[in-house]
């Protein structure tokens, strides 16, 4: 692992130490070496049911299987109980239903970059307080919760990491009458829950059509903002129909498609003209402001005068959390040497998200307005965080709707635990 990978790779997890512990054991490629690294990397107890009271139990959190190019491979604890090894044949997370994750960087072409979400593919509905405490644990702008849409017929589905490391399989059980395109999609922040996120539906969409689990053109998802869709661009696979249970891994059929391209169509909410300009200059660092409107979701639309006013803005997070609305989008022209027509950046701390890296909401408000002002209806975006975000966006204003188009890419997957 070379330095700038262990660079992305720590900003990504936070955690310098775990990554200069996993670094380590990368290095070496040994089994061995990951066995001493990993247990002080990522200090994980064993699930309670694991242990007994009437015995001196000493644990050693992993046992590692094998090692391959891209991972380690880990199937169980070992306990030792009065000198004798006693392994555990379960899964390290028990015996409940696992529920496997990805986590994936939205509107970029590449990783560590863009807005990274994390999704959950759910075999049944969970409650609310479940749900908040899984995206508190992620602590990501947003969490995305995915059920299989079927009332009438049972479905299951999960995906996972194929056996390579390179891409994502799924594994499905769903009936061969069920509507295979169709879920429930819930996003949640670290403290609330939001009717509408456009990254996390491009993360969500990207991973069901790389693993399979959807294998036509088009994901419908049910949500708190109605019926939204998205639809392969480029990046994947066409899969064939394939038996009930057969596993569909992408490493397998020679290509593998942890990047792709996704379409989203969302509804425009355009900004309407107000009167608060004085507060969200103050609110912006005292920056001169040219014009100010409010979304139909709720956000402000601030123009400023030029693309380096934006990028160098240095806002007042207590003052925003004292705004009327949800958000603030803050735009301008960008440079006339640039590849893009308009750039911005979008602060939601009343979300518990200081600054989002890429938003795909905010877009169906930046796009209407510079829509009009450029007089072009097909616009390319830039969204100035600090990992920075590409997005294509096209305004129908007619139909009141707004197509995202932007890149994901796969940086992780794992399994919950159930301790």
């Amino acid at each position: 692992m070379q330095n700038g990978q262990r660079d992305c790779v720590a900003k990504t997890f936070g955690d310098q130490e775990t990554i200069a512990m996993a670094a380590c054991a990368a290095t070496s490629r040994s089994p061995s070496a990951l066995a001493r690294c990993i247990p002080r990397a990522l200090p994980i107890s064993p699930p309670s049911h694991h242990l007994s009271a009437s015995f001196p139990v000493t644990v050693t959190p992993l046992r590692v299987e094998s090692l391959g190019r891209r991972g380690v491979v880990v199937n169980s604890y070992t306990s030792v109980q009065e000198g004798r090894v006693e392994d555990d044949e379960e899964d390290i997370f028990g015996d409940e239903e696992q529920v496997h994750y990805a986590q994936i960087d939205a509107f970029t072409d590449r990783a560590y970059s863009g807005n990274p979400a994390a999704v959950l593919v759910l075999n049944n509905e969970r409650d609310d307080k479940w749900l908040q405490m899984i995206a508190r644990e992620f602590n990501l702008s947003e969490t995305a919760f995915l059920v299989k849409k079927s009332n009438t017929r049972k479905g299951r589905g999960f995906v996972q990491v194929d056996e390579s490391g390179k891409g994502l399989k799924a594994t499905k059980t769903f009936g061969p009458k069920t509507v295979e395109n169709e879920f429930q999609l819930r996003w949640f922040t670290p403290t609330v829950e939001v009717d509408l996120c456009g990254h996390a539906t491009l993360a969500s969409a990207h991973l069901l059509f790389a693993s399979g689990l959807v294998e036509g053109d088009t994901a419908i998802f049910h949500t708190r903002s109605g019926i939204l869709k998205a639809v392969k661009v480029s990046g994947y696979l066409d899969y064939q129909k394939e038996p009930e249970e057969e596993e569909l891994t992408v490493a397998d059929q020679g290509k593998p498609s942890s990047k792709g391209v996704v379409l989203l169509d969302f509804p425009l909410a355009p900004p309407t003209a107000c009167d608060d300009a004085l507060l969200l200059s103050e609110a912006l660092g005292e920056v001169e402001v040219k014009w100010v409107g409010m979304s139909s979701v709720g956000d402000y639309l601030v123009e400023l005068q030029s693309s380096e006013d934006v990028e160098n803005i240095n806002p007042k997070f207590e003052k925003m959390l004292d705004l009327p609305g949800r958000g603030v989008i803050v735009t301008a022209p960008a440079a006339s040497s640039s590849e893009f027509d308009f750039i911005s950046r979008f602060f939601c701390p009343k979300l518990g998200v200081k600054e989002d890296p890429a938003t795909g909401s905010a877009h169906c408000t930046l796009g209407p307005y510079w829509a009009s002002k450029l007089g072009k209806t097909e616009l390319n975006a830039y969204q100035a965080s600090e990992r920075g975000g590409k997005f294509l966006v096209r305004v129908d204003e007619e139909g009141g709707r707004c197509y995202l188009e932007g890149g994901a890419i796969l940086v992780m997957a794992g399994i919950l635990g159930t301790f």
